[in-house]
């Protein structure tokens, strides 16, 4: 098992290491796309890649992007960036619950998605600010949204699992610049009342003070 504390540090690694090559290679990220292949290709291979799911015959991996996770209402609204749950709670041909149909156990079918991800997980959203102003109240925003969507999501899985199962959150921020961080930080600190949701800051340190645009400014002095 590989949901736990342990694992959101290894993935945490990764982000110091990933801020540590994006300030080195500052044209490493030029998109939030772009920064969520960037973790995935960090992380991937830390993780099970082809171990038995549900279905002892299918295989899988445990990192997987953009998966709908069910809100309060039962309906598939709730979206990661990226997550990584136990191979072995993945199913693609039917529901891991099952009903009695005649006193026979029958696996339910799977929702609209066409599979089941059962039991707990670690969730990682991402936000990448690549303007020169840096992070605004607008950026703040969002992040707190995404906050608010991973503890929906942990609320809901461990209440249905009675506690047995545990959801771990990591939300990452990577800012082109290093503006704004004061409003980050402040964020951060609104945040650590669930030390089960861990906050990231990565900056690329790009200064555009240093810019290439006018190289022929002088020419005609």
């Amino acid at each position: 098992m590989y949901i736990n504390l342990r694992s959101v540090e290894v993935i945490i690694e990764k982000l110091h290491q990933l801020q540590t090559n994006y300030q080195s290679n500052k044209a490493l990220i030029l998109t939030e796309s772009d920064l969520k292949c960037q973790l995935f290709r960090l992380i991937y291979e830390l993780f099970p890649i082809d171990n038995s799911t549900f279905s002892e015959e299918i295989t899988g991996c445990a990192v997987h992007s953009e998966v709908k996770f069910f809100d309060e209402d039962g309906k598939l609204t709730l979206v990661p960036d990226i997550i990584i749950v136990n191979t072995e709670n993945i199913s693609i041909y039917h529901s891991t619950e099952y009903v009695f149909k005649k006193g026979i156990p029958q696996y339910r079918s799977n929702p609209s998605k066409n599979f089941t991800i059962a039991g707990g997980a670690i969730l990682i959203e991402l936000k990448f600010c690549r303007d020169k102003i840096g992070i605004n109240d607008t950026d703040i925003i969002s992040y707190q949204n995404d906050i608010n969507k991973m503890i929906r999501i942990k609320e809901i899985i461990e209440r249905q699992t009675s506690g047995e199962e545990k959801v771990y959150g990591i939300f990452a921020a990577f800012n082109k610049t290093n503006n704004g961080n004061e409003k980050f930080q402040e964020f951060r600190q609104n945040n650590i009342i669930n030390e089960d949701i861990n906050i990231f800051y990565g900056t690329g340190l790009v200064d555009f003070n240093n810019t290439t645009q006018f190289p022929f400014s002088n020419l005609d002095e």
